[in-house]
């Protein structure tokens, strides 16, 4: 038996109780398998009403997942909507954990022992970690999957940080059963019979500057100096101008010199010494260029997204979607094209769920065809099982 998906979705916010009845009355529970696991997104207002809570109390099995803007699935995409994706299989098993609130100083500790509750409730190594991951001010996203990818020997994680209603991102939320929260890492670690196939695009070529710079002072995710220039004044003698307002839409490429395609990654803040913050670490010695997003990329990227999943879903049987919320934003006043381009690419031909994510986590491939795990922003990220 392959992993089945079973998907269920309401828009109901008025009613805690119609709400889970609803999504129950679409799962048939008597066709689960031995192992099952639920991945959930949602609006926010679907947490802050009970919903989830109570959606908690009635399942069977562990619940695991994020707040998002919005979704898709099953022909239909909504902002304001909660989704419940079932995952169950015979021969595939899934064991789940979170941490305790993350922060600087417990990172490594706390995520070790996640992951090794997780390993616990399997029968040997996972092939794969589904993450979903807090978005925090003091920790940036590739730290978290640094210290993941550590305590898990290197197993390829996918996954995301939750997303919310707005850009304030006040609203993001991790999922773990009753534990909805700002700050913890939930996990869900697979293993058995399953060979996951993980997709990722985020800028065309053709949307990159030629030129690299090199970076020659960072510390961390802190990009200080390219080409021995404050950052600010390196980019902006490439003829770029940075909104104090709107810096988060320009994505800058890392070149990580392992034969993996570049990462983008997107600017977090800016400082006065001419320093800024990035979405994920800028390694001295790495090369960096801009790039940039508009309709015409975003929907190019996507498209090349879904031929590979459709691809991959000939061996397959189930497609996990995440993203960019960058993406959604930038597509405004259309802003959901991808979505429709997703409903019409894949529904029908192979079971999806789509959910937007604030920040992507995605193994890729280096030259000698080794997976090696990469925090992104601005991406389209799929995992097909």
């Amino acid at each position: 038996m392959s992993i089945k998906m079973f998907t269920a979705y309401t828009e109901e916010l008025d009613d805690a109780d119609d709400a889970v009845a609803e999504l129950l009355e679409q799962i048939d529970f008597e066709e689960l398998g031995a192992h099952t696991v639920g991945l959930i997104t949602c609006s926010y207002d679907f947490i802050e009403s009970g919903i989830v809570d109570e959606l908690v109390e009635k399942l069977p099995f562990d619940l695991v997942g994020m707040s998002t803007m919005a979704s898709a699935s099953c022909g239909v995409f909504a902002k304001y909507r909660l989704m419940l994706n079932v995952l169950t299989a015979d021969d595939v098993q899934f064991s789940t954990a979170v941490t305790g609130p993350l922060d600087t100083g417990n990172l490594d500790e706390e995520i070790q022992l996640a992951y090794e509750r997780a390993l616990s409730g399997l029968p040997d190594k996972p092939v794969f970690i589904i993450g979903f991951f807090p978005l925090l001010r003091s920790l940036g996203g590739e730290d978290m999957v640094i210290a993941l990818d550590a305590a898990s020997g290197q197993t390829p994680i996918w996954g995301s940080i939750g997303s919310g209603d707005d850009m304030s991102y006040s609203t993001c939320r991790t999922i773990f059963n009753s534990t909805i929260d700002q700050a913890v890492l939930a996990l869900i670690a697979v293993s058995g019979e399953v060979e996951p196939e993980f997709i990722l695009t985020s800028i065309p070529d053709n949307h990159i500057r030629n030129y690299k710079g090199l970076i020659t002072s960072s510390e961390g995710s802190h990009l200080k100096t390219v080409d021995n220039i404050p950052t600010l004044d390196y980019i902006r003698e490439l003829g770029v101008i940075l909104n104090p307002n709107d810096y988060t839409t320009v994505p800058l490429l890392l070149d990580n010199d392992d034969g993996s395609r570049p990462v983008a990654l997107a600017i977090y803040s800016m400082n006065d010494d001419g320093s800024i913050v990035c979405g994920g670490r800028m390694p001295e010695g790495a090369y960096l260029s801009l790039g940039m997003i508009d309709h015409e990329g975003i929907l190019e990227t996507a498209a090349t997204s879904l031929r590979e999943i459709l691809e991959a879903a000939e061996q397959r049987s189930v497609a996990l979607l995440l993203p960019c919320v960058t993406r959604y934003i930038m597509l405004s006043p259309q802003q959901d094209s991808e979505m429709l381009a997703a409903i019409g690419a894949l529904d029908g031909v192979v079971p999806y769920a789509l959910g937007y994510s604030g920040g992507e986590v995605c193994p890729m491939r280096r030259a000698d065809g080794s997976w090696v795990n990469r925090f992104h922003n601005f991406s389209f990220s799929a995992c097909v099982l």
